[in-house]
C-alpha cells in the first residue's frame, strides 16, 4: 500500500483503477495510494493453501469457530488474497450477499468479523470494496453477537490473548 497524499491513514475515497488490478485513491495519479489487488493463484504458496483452507472452514461454521477465526486474524493480512478468498467458491451467494466493486463476495456478519483484523490494507479494502457493509457497519444498531469470548461487540476489538494460541497455522493444521 502506497501513502496517501492527503496522509489519510485508511483513505475512503478508493476505487477500482482502470490501471490494473488495484484499488486506488479517486485523486489518481495525484494520490499514489493504491492496493494491489493483483494475486496469481498458481504461484499461491503451501502457507496461503493451508490459509485458504482455514478460511473456508472460518466461513463455513455456523458460529465462526474460535480456532479458525484466530488463525483468519493473526494470518490474513494481504488484500490481493483476502479479495482472491472473497471471489473464490467460499463464500456461496445467496440474499444477503453483497457483491463488492471487484466482483468479490460477502455478508455482514463475515465483513464484521474481518473488519476487526488490526491491518490498514485490509481495512481499506473492505471499506472500500463492500460500501454497503460498511454502511451497515457504521449504523449503531444491528452489531452482530457470535461467540462473545474473546470480541467486545460494543467497542469493536478482539482480545488478541482469547486468540493467540491459534494463531499458528501450522498448529491449526496438526
Amino acid at each position: 500500500m502506497n501513502a496517501c497524499i492527503n496522509k489519510n491513514e485508511c483513505c475512503e475515497n478508493l476505487k477500482i483503477l482502470s490501471v490494473g488490478n488495484y484499488l486506488g485513491c479517486s485523486l489518481y495519479p495525484e494520490c499514489k495510494n493504491k492496493i494491489s489487488l493483483f494475486f496469481e493463484h498458481k504461484l499461491m504458496s503451501e502457507f496461503q493453501k493451508n490459509l485458504e483452507n482455514a478460511f473456508g472452514l472460518f466461513v463455513r461454521s455456523n458460529n465462526f469457530v474460535l480456532a479458525t477465526y484466530g488463525v483468519v486474524y493473526f494470518n490474513l493480512r494481504d488484500a490481493a488474497f483476502m479479495d482472491y478468498l472473497l471471489r473464490s467458491g467460499i463464500v456461496y451467494e445467496s440474499e444477503d450477499i453483497e457483491i463488492g466493486l471487484t466482483g468479490a463476495k460477502i455478508f455482514y456478519t463475515l465483513f464484521y468479523h474481518l473488519l476487526l483484523i488490526p491491518c490498514a490494507e485490509t481495512k481499506c479494502y473492505l471499506i472500500n470494496n463492500f460500501p454497503k457493509s460498511y454502511n451497515h457497519f457504521l449504523s449503531s444498531i444491528n452489531k452482530p453477537i457470535f461467540f462473545n469470548v474473546g470480541i467486545d461487540y460494543m467497542n469493536n476489538s478482539v482480545s488478541e490473548e482469547v486468540f493467540i494460541k491459534f494463531r499458528d497455522l501450522e498448529t491449526y493444521n496438526k
